[in-house]
């Protein structure tokens, strides 16, 4: 049976003679002029430019096209311009096939003659593919535009802030009692050793009294425990805990820390006593005291009223409160969960003054343990300080990578101990040393170089020694330790892995946020309408994490417009119901997400919103039940014959 041609026009452009200078597009009507399909043929000087768009879609109304060939550049930079064209005229835009003849053949075939040859090649290959192309149209979907942001640290702050300040309404989700993240939790920050809380105090500010502050709803002690849809319409499901305390009356006056008999350990100093109810550390933001139930005497059937009978305002405290169970329509999600380090000492060291970073951070804080004196744990300043760097770090036995940050803080450290304790000895021992950027050179060199120094180690071994306990390093070298700091490797946050789990979202090998491109896209995620800011993308420091909080907001918004629906590229995975064997390869293949079994069909299906068509699923597929629209194995078998013939 002879196959019908559709009738098909053929532009061929010069792009300016960057093409025409090595492919000769006379010769290639010659050679193409006995195909079936009789093409309609035109060249152009510059086929993308609006006047000669103008004359194309004229032309192609006046030949009467009914599917489309350009031979021009690549279809990353004009395949949407092509479109539009085909609309213009009236023909379906996916009847149009696209030949890079610049890039895969002018630029790099130096011979004209071949060049030519490999021009008519394609597009013979072409004429076939298109021949077989299928009328898609694309669809659009309204979608909610409030984002939630998941993690209120710097990076998710900063991207609260950008939405809000776009007039977007905004819900910050965070699991701790305050917002800020840990940089608020330090006296100073590298490289320039400003106030971490100075800082951050004025985003915390305006996120919570600012003019934007009305865009933002800030949930506290708030987890995320479900997550269902897709881009553009989200349902979240979000658990908060009670906070005890009326939000609204309470005055944050703290008088029911001052007069609670009642102690807790203090996590977030890692050190010290809190009161039953209260706030973290001074300072912390909101300003509303929290109640943990499990050192409250009330709450353990104790009599107890000191708390509310001191509080000035009645009906602050609220002990009647209870969990409440959110559900939230966004059409976006921004994940800040951040990352944290595991306050974890090498095998073989127990004992008092060894620390980790972050417990000695909370130590020498205003706001810390001893308002911010360097002390031991008798009391009595260190004569010597040693502070190990890569503890855990480039060991391919506990953490293989480099977090890249610990070195500039094992610098700010060693600068602070130098300026709390007068004739302080500050040694670093390192495995490498990474500082870059171009002010830390001052951190380097620091005032206090004299009483700083460094040297590499391999293996530690702590000991007692006539003058005192030292720390011996594998090559030998004994230094003195009074008080030993490890500076251990940046690893996820907590709430990371829960994230990655609900949303069915790829981690690396270090337990990091997968990335859709590490170097192009890094703030997004896989998943369409997931977006990534700061730490839970892998270590970084507070300029990268309001870099990228800005950065994931601003994908959000161009993403979500008010007023303008999702549209829906037609150019998807599509399941046949005949052919599926239901064995569910699919679902595993797929890196977007995009495919769900359908019980009561028994087969799988795939949804068109959040599919990319990569074509992981029809390489993949066993039985060879799913087809890539635009991209059939119909199309790809005939567009090979045509280049082979």
């Amino acid at each position: 049976m002879t196959m019908r041609y559709p009738r098909t026009a053929v532009i061929l452009c010069a792009c300016s003679g960057i093409i025409s200078e090595k492919i000769d597009w006379t010769r290639v009507e010659t050679l193409l002029a006995d195909h079936p399909s009789r093409p309609l043929f035109r060249q152009d000087q510059l086929a993308c430019g609006s006047d000669e768009l103008d004359g194309l879609c004229r032309w192609l109304q006046e030949v009467k096209a009914e599917r489309v060939v350009v031979a021009a550049c690549s279809p990353r930079e004009h395949q949407a311009t092509f479109r539009g064209l085909l609309s213009r005229a009236g023909i379906n835009p996916w009847f149009l096939q696209l030949v890079n003849v610049r890039e895969q053949g002018a630029w790099v075939t130096e011979d004209a003659a071949a060049a030519t040859l490999k021009a008519t090649r394609l597009i013979r290959g072409a004429l076939e593919r298109v021949n077989r192309h299928r009328p898609l149209a694309a669809r659009s979907i309204p979608v909610h535009t409030r984002v939630a942001v998941v993690g209120a640290g710097p990076a998710g702050m900063q991207a609260a802030l950008t939405l809000a300040r776009a007039g977007r309404e905004v819900v910050l989700i965070e699991k701790e009692p305050m917002i800020g993240g840990l940089p608020v939790r330090y006296d100073e920050l590298f490289p320039n050793l400003e106030c971490g809380p100075c800082l951050l105090e004025p985003v915390m500010g305006e996120l919570l009294h600012g003019p934007e502050s009305e865009q933002v709803t800030l949930l506290t002690l708030s987890e995320v425990t479900a997550v269902k849809g897709s881009f553009g319409n989200w349902i979240l499901s979000v658990r908060q805990k009670p906070r005890f305390v009326d939000v609204e009356a309470c005055i944050g006056c703290m008088i029911c820390q001052e007069v609670c008999p009642e102690r807790r350990q203090n996590g977030w100093n890692r050190a010290g006593e809190l009161a039953a109810i209260g706030v973290p550390f001074a300072g912390a933001l909101p300003n509303l005291p929290h109640l943990d139930t499990a050192s409250c005497r009330k709450f353990r059937g104790e009599p107890c009223e000191i708390c509310s009978a001191e509080c000035p305002v009645e009906g602050a405290l609220d002990f009647e409160a209870q969990e409440r169970e959110l559900e939230l329509e966004v059409g976006a999600i921004v994940l800040a969960t951040g990352a944290e380090e595991r306050p974890t000492l090498p095998a073989g060291f127990a004992g008092r003054d060894l620390m980790s970073a972050y417990s000695f951070e909370r130590l020498i804080a205003t706001n810390g343990a001893t308002g911010g004196d360097l002390v031991k744990a008798d009391g009595s300043a260190p004569v010597s300080l040693v502070l190990v760097q890569c503890a855990g770090s480039l060991d391919a036995g506990h953490t293989p990578y480099c977090s890249g940050v610990c070195c500039r803080e094992a610098l700010k450290l060693a600068h602070l101990a130098a300026a709390k304790v007068e004739g302080l000895t500050v040694t670093r021992l390192i495995k490498e040393q990474s500082v870059p950027g171009l002010e830390a050179g001052r951190q380097l060199h620091n005032d206090h170089a004299a009483v700083v120094r460094y040297g590499r180690f391999d293996a530690l071994s702590l000991e007692e020694g006539p003058a005192g306990r030292v720390l011996k390093t594998g090559e030998g070298t004994e230094v003195p330790a009074d008080m030993v700091v490890f500076l251990n490797p940046v690893l996820p946050g907590a709430g990371t892995a829960q994230v990655a789990e609900l949303l069915e979202l790829p981690r690396d090998g270090a337990g990091f946020l997968g990335q859709l491109h590490t170097l192009a896209e890094s703030c997004a995620a896989p998943l369409r309408g997931v977006y990534l800011a700061g730490s839970c993308r892998g270590p970084g420091d507070v300029r990268e994490a309001f870099a990228t909080g800005t950065a994931a907001a601003g994908l959000a918004l161009s993403a979500l417009v008010p007023g303008r629906d999702l549209v829906i590229e037609p150019e998807v995975a599509t399941v046949r119901p005949e052919a599926c064997a239901g064995c569910r390869t699919c679902l595993k293949l797929c890196p977007y997400r995009a495919i769900e079994w359908d019980d009561a069909a028994r087969m799988a299906r795939v949804n068109d919103l959040l599919c990319r068509g990569c074509g992981t699923c029809v390489a993949g597929c066993p039985s060879a039940a799913i087809d890539g629209l635009g991209f059939t194995r119909d199309m790809l078998r005939a567009e090979i014959k045509g280049v082979l013939s």
